[in-house]
């Protein structure tokens, strides 16, 4: 169970929900819209057992408080049936329980995939726990040019949304800079301790030019035949498969098919002061990318 979970990370505005919904759309993978229920509720629920799991009133008081997780609703999921599979299936761990969820969630997709996974940029300040709550879990991480992030942050602070999940980002061109700077040596500091089968990096400009060659590695990584679904999520019919409308306004793109012009927004947009600035800070990881 442990091996089948795939978690994607990535500096905020990077392409992480690209990546969700193009791997979701592979019959074999299942990864729902972001919640890090998985670490919210670690602390209360960590210590989970078999015991706890035919428990009636147990799983009503997880169940209950699952359904309070922030952006959950977007899941729709049938707490009652998740109830009653837990009760079922009597979960021996934490682990196993939070499986359960995300394959409930599946179901309700009428998917039954090899793989299982969760989405999440701010899981890069958890991913000791993560790792130790599903050790043989694979982390695919996004990586985009952090200029072209730069633009994207300035532009979230202009837009007009009533959404309560708008993000909230810094908008001077040095934040940023440290930011994405920060956020990859976390994944390095990470990655470091991880074996070539469970770690992944993947462009995000590589991405959309070169979507089908790049789901391909992909695809390998998780030992999964390539599926061109994966590059015509766009179309899909599936409308839980989509990106939610509680955080569309901010991610309009991914209703369309890949976009190379996507990539080097960051000359029109930026200064030249700023992308000086940026590169003074980030110039290390700037030309380990092939960005500079």
């Amino acid at each position: 169970m442990s091996e089948y979970m795939i978690f994607i990370l990535g500096n905020p505005r990077s392409g992480t929900s690209l990546l969700r919904l193009m791997l979701t759309h592979h019959p074999e993978i299942c990864i729902p819209p972001e919640c890090g229920f998985i670490q919210w509720w670690h602390s209360k629920y960590g210590e989970w057992s078999e015991r706890d799991s035919v428990n009636e009133n147990k799983v009503e008081e997880f169940v209950t408080d699952l359904s309070t997780s922030r952006k959950i609703e977007d899941w729709e999921l049938d707490y009652k049936n998740l109830k009653a599979s837990i009760l079922e299936q009597t979960p021996k761990s934490y682990a196993e329980l939070c499986y359960l969820v995300v394959e409930s969630y599946a179901r309700q997709q009428d998917k039954d995939p090899k793989y299982l996974g969760d989405k999440n940029n701010y899981y890069l300040d958890h991913l000791p726990l993560i790792k130790s709550i599903y050790p043989k879990a694979k982390f695919i991480a996004i990586i985009r040019d952090g200029r072209d992030v730069a633009c994207s942050y300035k532009g979230i602070k202009k837009l007009d949304t009533n959404s309560p999940y708008k993000p909230k980002l810094p908008t001077e061109i040095s934040a940023i800079a440290k930011e994405w700077m920060a956020n990859i040596e976390k994944v390095d500091s990470f990655f470091e301790k991880l074996p070539d089968s469970q770690k992944f990096w993947v462009r995000y400009e590589d991405l959309i030019t070169s979507s089908e060659e790049e789901l391909t590695k992909i695809c390998e990584f998780l030992n999964l035949p390539y599926d061109a679904k994966m590059i015509q999520y766009y179309n899909t019919d599936i409308q839980q498969q989509k990106e939610p409308s509680s955080t569309l306004d901010w991610k309009k793109k991914t209703l369309r098919k890949p976009d190379a012009s996507n990539a080097g927004n960051y000359l029109e947009e930026l200064s030249e002061k700023e992308v000086q600035r940026f590169g003074k800070i980030a110039l290390k990881q700037l030309e380990r990318f092939d960005y500079a």
